[in-house]
């Protein structure tokens, strides 16, 4: 560890002020490229970059292996970076040991190496998606780093950009880098290569199918999901980080998401025979579209009805009832051939003829009760002679 410390001290020289260096107040600066570069500072405790020195919009941080807030002067506590610069340059903030939050304009496009190597107190930051490069040891040596973003808008991340960063429990990595870089202390399986779905559903229920399927999304791309039930259910709804009613949906993976299909059983009655497609499907394994399932006879919802299983053959029974029926009990045929019952045929006092017979019920064919008397005038009888015939038709 002396020897990395001393390496350190190498590239991350104390603030240069010779030829076109230029001292306002607690800034000193050297004007380039049109705009004023920050080259050295006095100012402690909670500081304010100015965004304008001596008429020039203050465009960058540091300046070669310059460290603007690390020694001797580390005891600045916060930095607010002003939207007017682009550019942290190397070891800017080497150093700053006591620096506990600093903030990052949009404006901001890199990152220099050893930017804020040593800064101990810095818990968290903020990286804007401006960023496109973070240099070499960035962060590295940062003991209280605990969690850091890197935006999706950064394309190259240099060698030990967290070296020791021992605090560090997250971090948000675009999957480009996934792998490729793993050059910090934590393990693979706690770095985080971008957002996260996790889509669950009651797989005996039903299936969800995600497009495209992948561990880790960018940060706002999007992703189609498809809930499929199984036979017996029917999609219901999503909840979670959703809470539409279509079986298909859209998300934007703009952060981590939860997200659970719900299904429930199928109340529909396709064949009409009074039992439900759960019933059919789950209860008994019968078909939901066919009232006779095994085609013995009896409807499935009629044996169930009667406290059998719809799976159950009643064919051989219906057979041997048909072929041998019990006493009382007859084949259509067989009843259509018995006589047609008490039929009277009378004459009133008028001459006129009236038909006069009872219709009677039975529930086995062996005990029967009266049903409905009937007394029908026949009319239109020749005066002379006439023959009745009474016939049951089918």
């Amino acid at each position: 560890m002396r020897n990395l410390v001393l390496s350190v001290l190498i590239l991350c020289a104390y603030p240069l002020v010779g030829v076109g260096q230029i001292t306002d107040g607690e800034w000193t600066y050297i004007i380039e490229n049109g705009g004023a570069t920050i080259t050295a500072s006095t100012a402690t405790g909670a500081v304010t970059i100015p965004s304008e020195l001596g008429g020039y919009a203050v465009k960058k941080v540091g300046s070669g292996y310059t460290m603007i807030f690390g020694m001797p002067n580390e005891s600045v506590t916060s930095v607010v970076i002003p939207s007017s610069v682009t550019s942290i340059d190397y070891a800017a903030f080497c150093f700053a040991y006591r620096l506990g939050s600093v903030t990052i304009p949009n404006s901001v496009t890199s990152i220099g190496g050893q930017g804020f190597e040593y800064c101990t107190s810095l818990g968290s930051i903020i990286i804007p998606n401006s960023v496109t490069s973070i240099g070499n040891r960035a962060f590295a040596n940062c003991h209280g780093l605990v969690n850091i973003s890197i935006p999706n808008s950064v394309t190259s991340i240099g060698g030990d950009a967290f070296l020791n960063c021992y605090a560090l429990r997250s971090i948000y990595l675009p999957t480009r880098f996934a792998l490729t870089y793993q050059n910090f202390s934590l393990t693979y399986s706690e770095v985080n290569f971008g957002n996260k779905l996790t889509a669950s559903c009651n797989t005996s229920e039903g299936t969800i199918f995600v497009n495209p399927d992948k561990l880790w999304y960018e940060s706002g791309e999007t992703i189609v999901m498809t809930a499929t039930p199984k036979s017996g259910y029917v999609f219901y709804n999503w909840s979670g980080d959703s809470a539409l009613t279509t079986s298909s949906i859209t998300l934007t993976m703009d952060s981590n998401k939860s997200v659970i299909a719900n299904f429930i059983q199928d109340s529909g009655d396709n064949d009409g025979d009074s039992l439900t497609n759960y019933q059919e499907n789950i209860t008994y394994g019968t078909n939901p579209n066919q009232k006779d399932s095994n085609a013995d006879g009896v409807e499935d919802g009629v044996a169930v009805s009667l406290g059998y299983s719809p799976t159950f053959s009643f064919s051989a029974l219906i057979s041997h009832l048909r072929s041998h029926p019990p006493i009382g009990l007859y084949t259509a045929s067989q009843m259509q051939a018995m006589a047609i019952g008490d039929l009277v045929l009378t004459r009133d006092v008028n001459g006129s003829f009236n038909l006069k017979y009872d219709i009677e019920q039975s529930t086995d064919l062996q005990s029967w009760f009266l049903y409905q008397s009937f007394n029908q005038p026949l009319t239109n009888l020749p005066p002379e002679k006439a023959f009745v015939r009474i016939k049951a038709k089918q």
